[in-house]
C-alpha cells in the first residue's frame, strides 16, 4: 500500500513531503495505518481554522482502488497517529 505524507505551514512556511510503501514500515506503525485505513472516518476532527504558525499534516493512504485523505493540524492530531507523522516528518524532503 503506497502512503503519502506532505506538511505545510508553520512560522517560516514550507512544504515537505515523502512517499513510503508501507511495508516499508515498522510493524507497529503498519498497525496504524491499517487502523486509519479501516475506520478513517473515526480520525477526521474539525481542525482550528485560526492556527497560525501550526502544521498542517495530510495523509494518502492507497490499497488498490480505495483511496483515504485525511488531514489534521498541530491540535487536531490523534494521539495514536503522532509516532506514524513523527516516523514520516523524519524522512521529508521540501518540495
Amino acid at each position: 500500500m503506497k502512503l503519502v505524507y506532505s506538511r505545510e505551514g508553520g512560522l517560516f512556511p514550507q512544504v515537505v513531503r515523502t512517499e513510503i510503501e508501507t511495508t516499508d514500515l515498522p510493524t507497529r506503525l503498519q498497525k496504524v495505518v491499517d487502523a486509519v485505513l479501516a475506520k478513517p472516518t473515526s480520525y477526521a476532527k474539525a481542525m482550528n481554522t485560526n492556527l497560525r504558525d501550526g502544521y498542517q499534516h495530510r495523509l494518502d493512504l492507497q490499497k488498490g482502488r480505495k483511496k483515504v485523505s485525511l488531514t489534521f493540524n498541530d491540535l487536531s492530531l490523534p494521539d495514536d497517529v503522532k509516532p506514524l507523522i513523527q516516523f514520516l516528518q523524519k524522512r521529508t524532503k521540501n518540495v
